[in-house]
């Protein structure tokens, strides 16, 4: 494989769809609130226990790869296949991650458009980054990866 073609075809960062997709939630909510139903007194602690657990997924997907010497940034070469850690329970720990920080900001700031917006926000993700970081990783590792495919839930 060319050098220049050795990087999955990825032109969304998914970091930053993430943060656009909570900056366009708070910013509709401004505009046009739309709140849970009910106040809960759990509804701040639930949220901050998904934003705690999305950062702590991410977190340790980071570490691991970064052991492996990899980039998360998946516009960079994926030098080996990796299986094990976070890997071994979802083949996206870090977009689990991103995911669950989204929607526990919507649900301790009591902010729906937070929690909706996840819809558009996973298609796309699906679409721009884990379809073409998926062809890339099948086209480099082949059968091992298939494999893998076949072990390992994208999400859990």
């Amino acid at each position: 494989m060319p050098e220049t073609a050795d990087h999955a075809d990825v032109r969304v960062l998914p970091p930053l769809l993430f943060l656009g997709s909570i900056a366009l939630g708070v910013l509709v909510q401004l505009a046009l609130p739309l709140r849970f139903a009910s106040e809960s007194g759990l509804r701040v602690p639930l949220g901050l226990a998904l934003v705690a657990a999305g950062v702590a997924a991410a977190a340790w997907t980071i570490v691991w790869m970064r052991r492996t010497h990899q980039d998360p940034d998946p516009r960079k070469p994926s030098p080996e296949l990796i299986v094990g850690g976070p890997f071994r329970w979802s083949r996206n720990p870090i977009y689990v991650g991103m995911t669950l920080v989204q929607a526990g900001v919507g649900i301790a700031l009591g902010n729906l458009w937070l929690l909706l917006l996840l819809v558009p926000t996973l298609a796309v993700l699906q679409r721009e980054v884990i379809a073409n970081e998926e062809a890339y990783l099948t086209r480099k590792f082949g059968d091992p990866y298939v494999a893998y495919l076949r072990s390992v839930r994208r999400w859990l």
